[in-house]
């Protein structure tokens, strides 16, 4: 009882909680004159919070009585969600840090960005087109998506900083051209990658989940790393995680 006291403490489960946790994010993380953001990319990311604030005003949250359901927002590669959870495990370790364990029940609000395309993004960033190519082909711009031969780059992307980031990708299923390509791709559903501390030039990946028995290491060079991760990319079917 004493945890699920704690877990009421730390969680929204009414709509007036998500609104007062949601307005407490836009004023420390997008209002505050301190975080050093461009003014573009400052503007389009009060215009999407903006817009996320007045649906979740008009749309109906029943308040929450099951223990262990709860209600979060999050911030996603083009956009904001609000979501329904189950939270499965929660503990609280001497330090007072949350750990938690929850599925996901449904997606209730999902706001999104305007995407814009290569020159634009360029303009917005003041870099060249070829730039911002490069980005993409590099690995370095993982949120674009390739539409047609062209692609397009949700408008709250942020500028890719110099070295490298490590990211996680996910899949549902391994389309044909990937795992061709990538044959160590097969029978896994995600991918870690991470640069070696020791040779900067090597890239370490992790296959498979946390606790998956079969969980598998390899490691790639910056040439072959930059090929994978333009193919996942490409892929309509990838999700990135950064």
């Amino acid at each position: 009882m004493e945890h699920l006291a704690l877990f009421k403490e730390m969680h929204c489960f009414n709509k007036a909680q998500v609104q007062l946790a949601f307005k407490n994010y836009m004023e420390l993380n997008v209002l505050d004159p301190e975080e050093d953001y461009p003014e573009p990319y400052r503007n389009t990311m009060i215009d999407l919070c903006e817009r996320f604030q007045f649906a979740l005003d008009n749309c109906s949250l029943p308040q929450l009585t099951d223990d262990w359901w709860f209600y979060d927002y999050e911030r996603t590669n083009d956009g904001i969600d609000l979501k329904l959870y189950f939270c499965e495990e929660f503990d609280i370790d001497e330090n007072g840090m949350e750990s938690m364990t929850f599925t996901e029940g449904f997606t209730l609000l999902s706001v999104k960005c305007d995407y814009v395309n290569v020159e634009q993004f360029a303009t917005i960033n003041n870099v060249t087109e070829i730039t911002v190519r490069q980005w993409i082909r590099r690995g370095k711009l993982r949120t674009a998506k390739k539409v047609g031969r062209d692609w397009l780059i949700p408008s709250i992307a942020v500028k890719p900083a110099r070295g490298f980031s490590p990211a996680s990708y996910y899949w549902d299923r391994l389309p044909i051209m990937l795992s061709d390509s990538f044959p160590f791709l097969i029978g896994y559903n995600c991918i870690y990658i991470f640069q070696n501390e020791q040779a900067k030039q090597q890239f370490d990946c992790i296959l498979g989940y946390p606790g998956q028995n079969d969980r598998k290491k390899t490691t790639l060079s910056t040439k072959e790393r930059e090929k994978l991760e333009l193919a996942l990319i490409s892929s309509s079917v990838v999700r990135v995680e950064e």
